[in-house]
């Protein structure tokens, strides 16, 4: 479970902070790469597919909160955001398409280590450049939104990121 879906105390800044608690998904995010990365290189396939997978389940519901939530709200209020907002989505879809294809290539009898790996180099490169973008420019104008708005934005994107599939569970 995600830093930011534990309900903080009340007075919390993370409570009002959705670039704190986003930016804390993102590093423990960042963690299931290195697992993925360890399964990989002791050329674990059954743990590279299983970390892959949880990659692709968090990335998921990260992304999900984002588009439902996130998006919608600086969307309106913000035409200038458009082409930025534009370019996150295409980055989310070739995400969660190249790593559902990694996820796959590590299934069967003859499972392709080798194409997981470059998969999983190519969305961790994208990535961090994805990531900053989202930390520098977008959370924080979300974090600037009147009170009622900022608040409900960081409760409904906790909720967002609860709801993982059971499969996650390490």
């Amino acid at each position: 479970m995600s830093e930011f879906s534990q309900r903080p105390p009340a007075d919390d800044p993370r409570d009002r902070s959705l670039t704190a608690g986003l930016a804390a998904d993102h590093r423990a995010i960042d963690g299931l790469f290195i697992e993925a990365q360890t399964a990989m290189e002791d050329g674990l396939p059954d743990g590279a597919h299983r970390a892959l997978d949880r990659i692709w389940m968090r990335l998921a519901v990260h992304i999900r909160a984002e588009h439902k939530v996130v998006f919608p709200a600086l969307a309106q209020g913000q035409p200038d955001l458009q082409t930025a907002l534009q370019a996150l989505r295409e980055d989310h879809d070739f995400f969660m398409a190249t790593l559902a294809t990694a996820v796959q290539g590590l299934r069967g009898p003859s499972p392709d280590l080798t194409s997981a790996r470059a998969a999983m180099e190519a969305v961790q490169l994208r990535l961090t450049a994805h990531n900053a973008l989202e930390e520098d420019r977008i959370y924080p104008e979300a974090d600037r939104l009147p009170g009622a708005e900022r608040t409900w934005i960081i409760r409904e994107v906790a909720r967002e990121l609860a709801f993982l599939p059971r499969r996650h569970e390490p």
